[in-house]
């Protein structure tokens, strides 16, 4: 199918689109004859909404909309004339645009329509999540883009970066990318420890419409060359470069999709200096139109076979959770936040852009002023007095006290306890921790009997821990976790 759909994404948002389009209309009295403009404007929504709002609304591209939604009205009406139906209603009487034929080869590789199609949500979670709120079409840039560009992002020891800097290095290391080949889809893969560079690096990949990887500087080369076979990269950015280098080479014939290794400091042979790329000035060209659902993260880890496991992240689940945590953490325009004892992954990234759309900034380094300190200890982070709990696939769903055993869910997030005997616990019980909402990943790429095990088919994700369920004073639930 053309655009990046799958089936699996018309079973998905069929019917959600099908309902919110022009095909089902319900109006109240007669605001349009009577040119009632603003109860034309409250019922605007079920009176049905256009290609354009409707992707607003999801986060998927207009072409994807428009696509899934012929595609359903056809196996609904039982139609073929539905080609050259595009963008009509909702008071329009053109098209925007040119027509474009279906059969049109949408501008993404064919690696990243695989990498589209690996992802899985249930009908169910995507209605849920967009009739909420939590799911809309913000992209991770939109969390920063009205931040004072003057303001401080990034402190480190005799030197800082203002908001304004950070946006400037990430446009002009994108715009080096992109001269290079880098395009929407692609996998850039970043080998760097938590500071400036993997922050650049993140947000430039962002830009294009790619799709970042961080991976641990603790990975040994063999190690991370099988990642980058597994996800096809089409660049690496690294500081580390001759191990690594070595271990490219070895699998060169292999690593066919691997186009660019791009090497902060010192640039060997066969590598390309980050530095001169991300000098490249930014082009007039046209940004490309992010889209929401797209996937933006990769999870780097490994199954019980040390086999590549990698788990797969959206704009909208990283927006949401970030989104979720903005009141939890009380963090304030010109604080500045320590990371310290955190591996480069998602939940950093995570912490990272939510301190900054809080409009605080990341201190990378001992800063006096500083008061609040992240830090991290399996999947536990600490933030002054406040405990964290998540993994890489459910970013953070648990919040607490410092020095309390006791976390609840993150608001938005659905626990249960699941019994060994197919029960769902109450106070006192014991068992499996399973969850789902919002920020919960997409799924594993190319292993689907992993995905199977992992997930339920109502959309619950099995952790393999063991919590017990404690019923607070409150009323509400509060879990221990083994």
């Amino acid at each position: 199918m053309p655009y990046g759909v799958s089936e699996h994404m018309v079973e998905t948002y069929g019917e959600l689109i099908f309902d919110l389009s022009l095909n089902k209309q319900v109006r109240r009295g007669d605001p349009i004859r009577l040119l009632d403009h603003a109860a034309w404007l409250e019922q605007r929504e079920a009176t049905g909404l256009t290609d354009p709002e409707i992707a607003g609304k999801t986060g998927l591209a207009i072409e994807q909309v428009t696509f899934i939604r012929n595609i359903t009205e056809r196996r609904v009406f039982r139609l073929n004339q539905y080609r050259k139906l595009f963008r009509l209603g909702g008071g329009l009487r053109y098209r925007e645009g040119r027509y474009q034929d279906p059969e049109e080869k949408f501008i993404i590789s064919d690696d990243a329509v695989a990498l589209r199609q690996a992802m899985h949500f249930t009908p169910s979670e995507v209605k849920k999540y967009i009739e909420a709120g939590d799911w809309n079409d913000e992209v991770l840039g939109d969390l920063l883009a009205t931040i004072d560009p003057d303001k401080s992002a990034i402190v480190v020891p005799e030197r800082g970066t203002s908001f304004g800097e950070l946006r400037k290095s990430a446009d002009c290391l994108a715009a080096g990318l992109r001269e290079q080949g880098v395009a929407r889809g692609d996998v850039v893969a970043a080998y760097l420890p938590v500071g400036e560079n993997l922050i650049v690096s993140y947000l430039a990949t962002s830009e294009l419409g790619a799709v970042f990887m961080p991976l641990d500087s603790s990975r040994g080369g063999l190690e991370i060359a099988e990642f980058l076979l597994r996800v096809k990269a089409s660049a690496i950015i690294c500081e580390a470069t001759q191990d690594l280098l070595a271990e490219i080479q070895l699998l060169q014939q292999e690593l066919v999709h691997l186009k660019l290794v791009i090497a902060v400091g010192d640039v060997p042979a066969g590598a390309m200096s980050y530095n001169e790329l991300a000098k490249t000035e930014p082009s007039a060209r046209l940004p490309y139109e992010k889209v929401a659902a797209d996937p933006i993260l990769l999870t780097a880890e490994t199954n019980d076979q040390a086999e590549p496991l990698i788990g797969i992240l959206t704009h909208q689940n990283l927006v949401a959770s970030s989104r979720q945590l903005l009141p939890l953490l009380s963090f304030s325009p010109g604080d500045q936040i320590d990371l310290t004892n955190l591996p480069a992954d998602a939940k950093c990234l995570l912490l990272i852009h939510t301190i900054l759309a809080a409009g605080a900034a990341v201190s990378l380094g001992s800063e006096e002023g500083s008061h609040r300190v992240v830090g991290r200890e399996g999947d536990w982070i600490e933030i002054g007095n406040v405990k964290l709990w998540g993994l890489n696939e459910t970013l953070i769903a648990l919040i607490g006290e410092a020095g309390q055993e006791i976390v609840k869910a993150v608001e938005g997030i659905e626990i249960r306890i699941f019994g060994a005997d197919g029960s769902v616990q109450e106070d006192g019980g014991t068992g499996e921790l399973q969850l789902r909402g919002p920020s919960l990943f997409a799924g594993y790429l190319a292993d689907q009997k992993t995905n199977s095990m992992v997930r339920t088919a109502d959309g619950w994700f099995r952790t393999s821990l063991t919590a017990t369920v404690k019923m607070q004073s409150d009323g509400t639930s509060g879990y221990v976790i083994a």
